[in-house]
């Protein structure tokens, strides 16, 4: 069964001596001069280029530069694997995240989430930021002269952090499109002439390999010191420049005669034949069928070969330009030979794991079925990551086969469905059909079965369809194709979105939150590069649908070019090319959609574009009559009654241009329709359009109440969604909806009054009323007035305490002999002049509108300020907890209790404060009281204590309290408890000269019992 959560393992077949340092010969010359000169370069530029020819030394002086530095090396040898970016980018973040943890996985999950190979190699390149590091690449001729490879590593390079270094060693020049990727001033390089041997080096060098018969000055002379041609005697050739050995290469021919040729044959062949070989050792020449490996490798050991071997003398490297030498030889063996050592290669690499190379080997064999089987076990990783164009070749010289591994079949619907190619998919599903094994396969491969699915749903064939389901394990990829069919057919819908796994269906759930308009669950970073690709247009879309059209923009400038699945692309990019004012190019978008939908064989596809068409026409005013044959076109297609949400969108778009031309009740007839169909398929992309025109059409048929219901739906659907960029868009052309709204509300602050202004803004002829502002005034525990939640500063105290007292008087007004009285507790010149003081400060901290209204001898408080004050919300809130009985009543009143804590006008002493702070507490005590009995009735033992203790706190001489209190205790079988209680109430009742009740001792001998 396949795993629907495997996605591309991290760093699967990566070859480890790529990233590592390279070994270096057992005769070393130490270069001082040439370490000193890296060394400083690398200190004072970023990035050191060292270019010369094949055994100039390059990679053994930078070894030897590099291992002096302060910091660490990170080296990549790079090999011809890695002109495929995403190759590069993998082995280029194994190996910065062996010293900087940060680089890891890095660019594997941008390329996940369906970023650029350039811009994941320019995150790569940030992660380092912070980092002292020297980076080292080796052998960049291998990338070619141009390429993809090298546009990842131009990227890489551009984005280097200053603290970070890259040495770049090369046979060839750096591509010039590197070049402008780098600052000049931070480049430096060493060539060729460089890295000579001087005539000392020559000496030491010549010295060190037991040559003491060769003139060092002579050597350099005849060699310009290239350090190959003095390590191997080739001024000593005297056609070294012409055509030596039968070779045209002068290397070629000196290696041909003065290395090779001085060789046993046995040792000949053996090098020859292990040149497939990047590493050679006994045993694997001995897979290439060759005899005695391990005698030839002592004999080669003892030889001066251009090959570095490992410490143990059990593997050896031979240099590039020799294996390139011993490659070509072998290219000129019998074809019989070649294909016996490719094959003896290929099964090799297999057994070693590295299925990927032993695929490409194998078909250069011409061993189809064995590269099958090896192609079967990674093709869909090589999928998975995005490398198509190699799946595809494989796929292409795999053929068909009468038993052809379940993994190929499910690798080609896979390319059918990233490459839109549904009527491919189609032929796939009918192919295993024909052949009596499609059901068997759907049994076996949920991907395989999902991706039928999907192909038969798109063409159409929805008997298939039911028929797969049928037969397919309900799993997750199923579920999320299903779950995307609902867009189309209702008869598919689930309420429910799959769980997303981080595999490559999660693609399918997106596309489907995308139609459903659940847009804010769109930002979602897959594990799966092909899933990510695929889910990529959708992401767009929510984008556009919210608003962000210059993000959405940059989005689809980055992804146009390398989507490999046009359809969904164009099925979102008119849209937003419309919002962004490029209507001509939107038309032609989703005109060359609907031409991709036919040649693809995606029939529900081309239904939606053509919906989409007439859409985009309404939008741009083009010629209604046109529009309206479009959509009779459409509605008449045999396909429409099953693929009933196109259709709900085709009737809602027929509305719109029916209300444009002023049939108003055809038009309502179809925008009814439409909702009714929206409503059911749960489909609220289009929502907010279809309700509004629904909400015009409505109030034109004078059904005023059923036309608030549509507005209503519009605005509720586009909350959902998070956005209000699509309700907008439509109230442009239709303000008179929002108006009827905004003047149907009997507050000045609602949502609809938040679109209205929106819509100003914009310059449609609609009015809001201006919003009052929130004045609260806080009164228990500390005394404060805030607007809109910002503290007034109040230059006078009696300022607030005015507001309190007003609030608090019948009809929130009093005289103002009666103010003085209670403010200042006398009425003088002084007093006056200071309440006018007071009157004053207050109204410039409040709201124009909310002022202290002053009449002849009067003062009043404006209700929105009253409603604002604690203590009248505490009266209020309190009162509405009463109203409430059971476990909601207790709840009530400690919430409010809780919110209301602290005393009223705690640096208050004045009369009508004292009184009034009485006032609230008793209230609250008697809230209180009330809650602990209920709380007993409830069985609520703990609580009803509890609550008991806080009111004997307050009010100790509540006799009734103490009695829930003692039957408390007497539930909990807390006999000490009980007695406990009733002292506490005897002595309460004592400071008063009092003592418990009858019924209260009566209780006590009661429960002691």
């Amino acid at each position: 069964m396949d795993d629907p959560r495997q996605t591309v393992p991290d760093a699967v077949g990566l070859i480890q001596h790529k990233v590592s340092v390279p070994d270096v010969p057992e005769r070393l010359v130490r270069r001082p001069r040439i370490e000193r000169a890296l060394g400083m370069l690398i200190e004072r530029r970023q990035v050191v280029l060292v270019l010369a020819t094949a055994g100039a030394g390059k990679t053994i002086a930078i070894g030897q530069a590099t291992a002096h530095l302060p910091h660490p090396v990170a080296w990549l040898s790079v090999d011809a694997t890695d002109t495929r970016p995403g190759r590069l980018l993998a082995y280029l973040e194994d190996t910065l995240a062996r010293h900087v943890p940060a680089a890891h996985q890095v660019a594997t999950r941008a390329l996940r989430a369906g970023i650029p190979h350039t811009e994941s190699a320019g995150l790569l390149a940030e992660s380092l930021k912070g980092h002292r590091l020297v980076l080292v690449l080796d052998n960049l001729e291998r990338l070619g002269v141009s390429g993809d490879g090298w546009e990842a590593l131009g990227a890489f390079l551009h984005y280097l952090p200053r603290t970070a270094r890259a040495v770049l060693l090369s046979r060839r020049d750096i591509p010039a499109a590197i070049h402008r990727e780098l600052d000049p001033t931070s480049v430096a390089s060493l060539r060729e002439e460089d890295l000579a041997f001087t005539v000392e080096e020559a000496a030491d060098a010549l010295r060190l390999n037991d040559n003491t018969t060769i003139d060092a000055s002579e050597a350099v002379s005849a060699t310009g010191g290239w350090v190959t041609g003095v390590l191997f005697e080739a001024w000593r050739s005297e056609e070294h420049t012409a055509i030596v050995g039968g070779e045209a290469d002068p290397l070629h021919g000196y290696i041909a005669s003065r290395i090779l040729a001085e060789l046993p044959r046995a040792d000949r062949d053996f090098l020859v034949t292990t040149s497939v070989l990047d590493a050679v050792t006994a045993e694997r020449a001995r897979a290439l069928g060759l005899d005695s490996p391990a005698r030839r490798m002592q004999s080669l050991k003892s030889v001066r070969l251009p090959a570095v071997w490992s410490p143990d003398g059990r593997m050896m490297r031979c240099h590039p330009r020799l294996r390139e030498f011993l490659v070509e030889q072998l290219s000129r063996r019998d074809e019989e030979e070649l294909r016996r050592i490719r094959r003896a290669h290929g099964t090799l690499l297999a057994g070693e794991g590295h299925d990927e190379e032993a695929t490409e080997v194998l078909l250069q064999a011409a061993e189809v079925d064995a590269a099958r089987a090896c192609g079967a076990r990674v093709v869909r990783r090589v999928i998975e990551r995005w490398d198509l164009p190699v799946a595809e070749r494989w796929l292409e010289a795999f053929g068909t086969a009468d038993h052809e591994p379940r993994e190929l079949t499910t690798a080609r619907l896979m390319l059918a469905w990233a490459r839109d190619d549904y009527r491919g998919g189609v032929a796939i599903a009918d192919a295993l059909l024909g052949s009596g094994v499609r059901d068997e396969v759907a049994r076996a491969s949920e991907r395989a079965a999902a991706l039928m699915i999907y192909c038969y749903a798109q063409c159409g064939r929805l008997d298939d369809v039911d028929e797969l389901l049928r037969l397919a394990d309900p799993g997750t990829e199923v579920a999320a194709v299903r779950y995307t069919l609902g867009t189309i057919y209702p008869a598919y819908r689930t309420d429910t979105p799959p769980v997303l796994t981080g595999g490559p269906f999660d693609a399918a759930v997106l596309f489907a939150k995308y139609w459903f308009g659940h847009l804010t669950d769109l930002d979602v970073s897959l594990e799966s590069h092909w899933g990510t690709s695929l889910a990529t247009p959708w992401q767009i879309g929510a984008l556009r649908a919210q608003g962000h059209t210059r993000r959405a923009l940059e989005l689809y400038e980055r992804a146009r070019d390398s989507a490999p699945n046009p359809l969904s692309l164009h099925a979102v990019v008119p849209e937003l090319l419309l919002d962004a004012g490029r209507p001509a190019e939107a038309i032609a978008t989703i005109e060359e959609g609907r031409k991709l939908a036919l040649d693809a064989g995606a029939h529900a596809w081309y239904l939606g574009f053509t919906e989409g068409l007439v859409r985009l026409r309404i939008r741009d005013h083009r010629d209604a009559a046109e529009s309206l044959a479009i959509l009779d076109e459409l509605e008449s297609d045999p396909l429409i009654e099953r693929a009933q949400h196109p259709l709900a969108k085709a009737r809602a778009w027929r509305g719109w241009l029916l209300l444009r031309g002023g049939s108003d009740a055809d038009a309502l007839d179809c925008l009814r329709d439409a909702v009714t169909l929206l409503k059911a398929g749960g489909l609220f992309q289009e929502m907010p359009i279809a309700a509004v025109l629904l909400a015009e059409a409505e109030w034109r048929a004078g059904h005023e109440d059923e036309a608030d219901r549509a507005a209503d739906l519009a605005l509720e659907v586009s909350g959902r969604q998070d956005s209000r960029h699509v309700l907008l868009q439509i109230l442009t052309e239709f303000p008179a909806v929002a108006s009827r709204r905004i003047d149907a509300e009997a507050e000045t602050d609602t949502p609809w009054h938040t679109i209205g202004r929106a819509l100003a803004a914009q310059g449609a002829n609609i009015q809001v009323t201006e919003r009052m502002p929130a004045v609260t005034v806080t009164e228990f525990g500390r005394h404060a007035l805030l607007v809109d939640g910002a503290e007034a500063r109040l230059r006078i105290t009696k300022s607030l305490e005015l507001v309190s007292y007003l609030s608090s008087r019948p009809g929130r007004a009093a005289d103002r002999r009666e103010v003085l009285g209670a403010l200042f507790e006398r009425d003088d010149r002084s007093t006056r002049a200071y309440l006018r003081q007071a009157v004053h400060q207050l109204n410039l901290a409040l709201p124009r509108q909310l002022r202290l209204i002053v009449e002849q001898n009067r003062l009043a408080v404006a209700e929105e300020v009253a409603r604002g004050c604690q203590s009248l919300r505490f009266e209020a809130d309190l009162a509405q907890a009463h109203r409430l009985a059971g476990r909601a009543k207790l709840s009530a009143i400690e919430e409010v209790l809780t919110r209301h804590e602290g005393d009223y006008l705690p640096d208050r002493v004045s009369e009508w404060a004292e009184q009034r702070r009485r006032v609230l507490s008793q209230q609250a005590v008697e809230a209180l009281s009330s809650a602990a009995e209920l709380a007993l009735h409830l069985h609520q033992y703990g609580d009803a204590i509890r609550l008991c203790d806080q009111v004997t706190a307050v009010d100790p001489l509540r006799e009734v309290v103490w009695r829930v209190r003692m039957r408390a205790a007497n539930a909990l079988g807390d006999d000490d408890g009980v007695r406990t209680a009733y002292v506490g109430c005897e002595e309460a009742l004592a400071r008063i000269d009092a003592s418990p009740s009858p019924s209260t001792r009566r209780l006590l001998k009661q429960l002691q019992r």
